[in-house]
């Protein structure tokens, strides 16, 4: 994507949830999006197939739940972060 597409959709709050549920690529492995942060410029990634084990609040490994990944998407002066470049939106372009 370039810069002028990604200021269009971080001007648009309605475009940016409507990320949500998009399968990407990142980083070689597949992920949805699974919900965005608008207020903490953050997106969060989902894997359907990778698991990780989850602590409980006392440090001991007590269950498997999706891996994750919270990633900034805008950074202080709102320009788009370095993870537009790793994306590949696997249900077509924007």
């Amino acid at each position: 994507m370039s810069q002028l597409q990604l200021q269009a959709l971080f001007s648009n709050p309605d475009a940016l949830q409507a990320l949500v549920g998009r399968k990407v690529r990142y980083l070689d492995d597949e992920y949805y999006i699974c919900d965005i942060l608008i207020g903490e410029d953050m997106l969060i990634l989902s894997s359907h197939c990778d698991k990780e084990v989850q602590d409980d609040s006392f440090g001991r490994a007590t269950r498997m739940v999706p891996k994750q990944h919270n990633l900034k998407f805008r950074d202080m002066e709102r320009n788009p972060t370095a993870i537009w470049d790793e994306f590949i939106f696997l249900d077509g372009a924007l």
